[in-house]
């Protein structure tokens, strides 16, 4: 999964699927944070996949919907997010992106093809595929056919290519198989001598099946082995994991006890009863507990934050004074905060149960303020390649690392329209400065010394426009 191309223009394809309208084979969407792992998965589970376009808008002109670009974010956070939506599904879906109209307004075409490994479902375990305009829920049928021809296919794949590492295995397992028919053979043709001995002939049987039992098992074991040994994915236990990894999600929300012991974030530990599925190994079971527990409990914390990203003129007064004492307690200067808060471009908060816990802004700061920045920190860059500025980033320490930051940066990011952005951090800001350079950031210039507090010294990062 990567970025394919960049071009300049709109794509043939493109064109006719923005004529075409929203359909079988492609979807518009005005923010890439719009797309989904229904949308991902949808996709990949139809007979010919499709495309998703990302910066276009839905309008109807003599009653024939057709798709108007208004161009989004392209920049390399932004890809990374679709790249972790596609991964996010399980198993895992394929896409290519392309980044169009880079001399207009640029959008993304994320191509979903026909998956090879299907059926897919979302993290949340819904299967589904295209179905016209819409995403329609699979049918028990068709999920059991796609699983049926998906585990044949895959299997047979797998085989193929081990199957000179295994050879010499089999060999051996097949001597050792013949040896034990040719015995059970004779045994049985010594049987038919026998028959006036019912209860010999009953008990040289039952050896037979017990051994047999017992050679069966054994392949079993040398052909799991052999997955294991290359650390091929073998596709009946990968089957075995996800069904239970399901299983122990559901169980946890309908049990009311265990839903609101992980949600407190406590732990579970596996049951006495491990799993009848041999695919399944005890270590399995504890290692899928922790990844079933984690996610009801992470998905139930998100519930509780709110993410808030517009403009100034849409905060109420009472919101524009909590940003402004929230950013306060960052150590900027509280002095003039609301009112230069007014004058940025985007704001942003996150809330946790009613109170704002985070900030962050986009601003458009004055050519003057860009120069004197730039100039300050030594850079050779052209501030005026740089109209956007990201700023005032906090959040309380109980909140952080939890990736409720990185939501609120995501949404406020597209209203820059895929411009650079540069920003400011004092070098003792080891917080700011990771999450900087996660977000695509790097460091230019030197330090320079801060205006309102001497003792600090200020960094300057940037990041291109893709």
């Amino acid at each position: 999964m990567a970025i394919k191309k960049h071009i300049k223009n709109l794509s043939k394809l493109t064109r006719e699927l923005l004529a075409e309208g929203e359909s079988k084979r492609s979807d518009f969407k005005r923010r890439p944070d719009g797309i989904s792992a229904d949308d991902l998965v949808a996709f990949a589970n139809s007979e010919a996949g499709g495309s998703i376009l990302v910066g276009v808008d839905e309008q109807v002109v003599d009653k024939t919907q057709t798709g108007v670009v208004r161009g989004c974010d392209v920049s390399d956070a932004t890809v990374l997010q679709v790249l972790n939506k596609a991964v996010s599904c399980i198993p895992p879906v394929s896409i290519d992106i392309y980044i169009e109209n880079l001399d207009d307004m640029p959008i993304l075409r994320v191509q979903v093809p026909s998956s090879e490994t299907k059926p897919h479902c979302t993290p949340k375990g819904v299967y589904c595929r295209r179905d016209g305009a819409r995403n329609r829920p699979l049918h028990p049928s068709e999920l059991l056919r796609l699983f049926l021809e998906s585990e044949a296919s895959a299997f047979a794949a797998r085989f193929e290519v081990a199957a000179e590492r295994i050879t010499a295995d089999l060999s051996n397992l097949e001597s050792s198989l013949n040896s034990s028919i040719k015995s059970m053979s004779d045994q049985l043709g010594w049987a038919d001598y026998q028959l006036d001995d019912t209860e010999s002939t009953l008990s040289a049987i039952q050896g037979l099946v017990s051994k047999l039992t017992i050679d069966t098992d054994n392949v079993n074991s040398r052909l799991r082995a052999l997955f294991r040994q290359d650390e091929r994915e073998d596709p009946v236990r990968k089957k075995a994991r996800l069904k239970y990894i399901n299983a122990l999600i559901n169980e946890i929300r309908e049990d009311e006890n265990l839903f609101s012991h992980v949600v407190a974030g406590g732990k579970l530990t596996v049951p006495a009863k491990q799993p009848e599925d041999s695919d399944i190994t005890d270590e399995d079971a504890s290692n899928l507990l922790e990844v079933a527990t984690k996610y009801v409990h992470d998905t139930e914390r998100n519930k509780k934050y709110l993410i808030v990203a517009k403009a100034p003129k849409a905060f109420s007064a009472a919101e524009l004074d909590q940003f402004a004492a929230k950013v306060a307690e960052s150590g900027e200067v509280a002095d003039g905060v609301r009112q230069r808060a007014k004058r940025a471009f985007r704001l942003g908060i996150i809330v946790y149960e009613g109170a704002v816990v985070g900030t962050a802004a986009l601003k458009k700061p004055a050519a003057g303020y860009r120069n004197k920045v730039f100039k300050k920190a030594g850079s050779q860059l052209d501030p005026a390649a740089y109209p956007y500025e990201l700023g005032w980033i906090f959040l309380d320490v109980p909140h952080r690392k939890k990736g409720q930051m990185t939501r609120l940066i995501n949404d406020l990011l597209p209203a820059a329209n895929g411009s650079a952005l540069f920003a400011t951090t004092r070098t003792s800001n080891d917080i700011m400065q990771e999450m900087l350079s996660q977000l695509g950031f790097s460091k230019d210039g030197t330090e320079y010394n801060s205006e309102q507090n001497p003792e600090d010294t200020i960094e300057l990062f940037v990041r291109t426009a893709p």
